[in-house]
């Protein structure tokens, strides 16, 4: 039965809806979890004799009733034993079945069949900061993806082209996808997220029986603003699927060089000259990193007729395993590594083994300008950590790419329930004949009425803008710079989040970090910081449900699954378990 049939009677006020499903974050993820949500239901087609899958996968299969779809099968049991780029059974068995046999170059159709179901509909919306593609549209448009284009498309829509594709060209695919699937009513572009909070509870109001779309169901409450006009929004909702990504807080050096340094391949492409003439001398850009990113900066500033220098450690294993004909950018930066300098390659130079002890401007009498600035040289010591010896640079340009690690400041771990007043979220309808009143008494105290939730927005914007500020300039670093802070026996400044260090007036300049953008207390291991690679979020591996906070959902790189072709098993896990879950209700 329809939930249209069974209203509920309870509603919100003004400055809150209530959605069963938010997602945030609208990049791949969030775009093929809206996909399901919207009653999209996947079925297993006839599986060909001759396809050459696993056998086990094969006789599991075929023990599937006719008609089951995939959200009412045991998708653990299907999953068991299978192998391949995911540590996570369910991706892997959702990849098996869109693309059979990929990994062995056979080319083979897609064993899933799609049908439009209205009683799967859940309703939902997906929250996002910029255009549906999420950081596929902070790419330089130039720089070509690692995985091919069958690997990078979402059912049921493949993508166009075939090999390796331009990242502008991924990003219009999120566009359009959105549009095929008709799913622009449930996307919000253009918003910040800033609290993921515990929803309150009453014990005297209890949910309408058999409405879903209650206010009373929900578990948590989602804020945040629009930024373009910093409108702010509350969402209640019963269920959270948490899409992100893994790339929002970049990775930098000691706090002393990062001002000057860039952090992303969007900004280095911003910065690069363009149309140098031959007759002046080319710029410097340094490069820091040995990974695929920092090859495309090496590969991006060649291609401006600059000048490289390419500070790293060793060259990285994931780079060595690329198939030269595939992939013959990062094969030639990656020889270029190991030649080292004796390889004498036109305008780039290596420096294995160095770091960066110190970068100033050149010219001391100034203040530091922007480190994109191109008429701002710098001045660059590089340290040889086998040799200790030192060397000086003049470089334009440092663009720094040593990984990233995703952003989960909104996340909040210190719920507490007594705080929350629930007659500021939900009223009765019964109480509909004092509407008129309470209307006029409300446009005549609004900001008094409003107060505590204006200071509950305010008080998250800060602690986003806190955020931001700590990842990008500290590093999320706790170390002291006072010379002879990080000698003492015990150091008595505290790090304290979101506080003033003016309050307890410490001397120590100890620099104050916020443990949430990290992700502390979601992780495999709970103790540290999330990261894609490892500690990424602790899930169940049958639901991907948050160990640490049931109604929340991870997949897709906070989850360790850094390739698209692995996203829809994490959705699929996801929204399976949600749809058991309404069944049981």
């Amino acid at each position: 039965m329809k939930d249209s049939q069974k209203p509920c009677q309870h509603t919100l006020t003004d400055d809150a809806v209530y959605k069963e499903v938010v997602v945030i974050g609208n990049g791949p993820s969030g775009m093929v979890t809206s996909f399901m949500l919207a009653g999209n239901v996947p079925y297993l087609k006839e599986v060909p004799a001759d396809l050459p899958i696993d056998d086990m996968l094969r006789a599991r299969l075929e023990n599937i009733p006719a008609g089951q779809s995939l959200y009412e099968a045991d998708l653990s049991e299907l999953a068991e034993g299978l192998e391949g780029r995911s540590q996570n059974p369910i991706p892997l068995l959702m990849d098996n079945l869109l693309r059979p046999c990929a990994d062995l170059g056979i080319p083979a159709d897609s064993l899933i069949e799609w049908k439009y179901d209205v009683e799967k509909q859940i309703d939902h919306i997906v929250l996002g900061r910029g255009p549906p593609g999420g950081a596929w549209h902070t790419f330089p448009p130039s720089v070509l993806t690692l995985s091919p284009a069958a690997w990078l498309s979402l059912p049921p829509h493949p993508a166009e082209g075939e090999g390796r594709l331009p990242a502008r060209a991924v990003a219009n695919y999120c566009r359009r996808y959105v549009q095929k699937c008709k799913l622009q009513r449930y996307f919000r572009s253009g918003v910040i997220v800033s609290s993921v909070r515990a929803a309150p509870r009453s014990r005297q109001r209890a949910p309408c029986a058999g409405a879903r779309a209650c206010p009373h169901n929900a578990r948590y409450v989602v804020s945040g603003y629009d930024k373009s006009c910093g409108r702010p929004f509350r969402i209640l909702c019963k269920r959270v699927v948490v899409a992100c990504g893994g790339s929002d807080r970049p990775n930098t050096l000691d706090p002393a060089i990062a001002p000057y340094a860039l952090h992303s391949l969007s900004a280095l492409q911003r910065a690069l000259p363009q149309n140098i003439p031959d007759a002046l001398d080319p710029p410097t850009v340094l490069v820091v990193g040995s990974g695929v990113s920092a090859a495309d900066a090496v590969w991006l500033s060649l291609a401006a007729g600059c000048r490289v220098a390419h500070v790293h450690r060793t060259p990285a294993p994931a780079l060595a395993k690329l198939d030269p004909e595939a992939y013959p950018d990062y094969t030639q930066v990656y020889k270029m590594m190991c030649d080292g300098p004796a390889g004498n390659h036109r305008n780039y130079t290596p420096y294995p083994h160095h770091v960066i002890a110190e970068a100033a401007p050149l010219s001391p009498n100034k203040p530091p300008k922007m480190a994109d600035e191109e008429d701002c040289p710098k001045s660059v010591k590089l340290l040889d950590i086998v040799t200790n010896d030192m060397k000086e640079l003049t470089v334009s340009i440092i663009a720094v790419l040593i990984g990233s690690k995703p952003d989960l400041f909104f996340l909040q771990t210190n719920f507490n329930l007594n705080c929350i007043d629930l007659n500021n979220c939900v009223k009765c309808t019964d109480e509909s004949k004092h509407a008129a009143k309470r209307k006029i008494e409300d446009n005549r105290c609004f900001f008094k009425n409003h107060w505590h939730y204006f200071k509950t927005v305010l008080g998250q914007s800060i602690q986003s803008c806190k955020s931001r500020l700590n990842s990008e300039i500290n590093g999320n670093d706790t170390k002291c710079i006072v010379p002879d802070c990080n000698k003492r026996m015990e150091c008595k400044c505290q790090v304290v989040p979101y506080s003033d260090p003016l309050e307890n007036k410490i001397k120590c300049q100890c620099r104050f970090t916020n443990p949430y953008s990290s992700g502390i207390g979601f992780g495999i291991d709970p103790k540290v910081g999330v990261n894609c690679r490892e500690n990424p979020v602790a899930i169940d591996k049958g639901t991907h449900e948050m160990l640490y906070s049931p109604g929340l959902y991870a997949l897709g790189p906070l989850t360790a699954d850094n390739f698209v072709r692995f996203i829809p098993g994490g959705a699929l896990a996801a929204v399976a378990h949600m749809q058991k879950e309404r069944k049981n209700e």
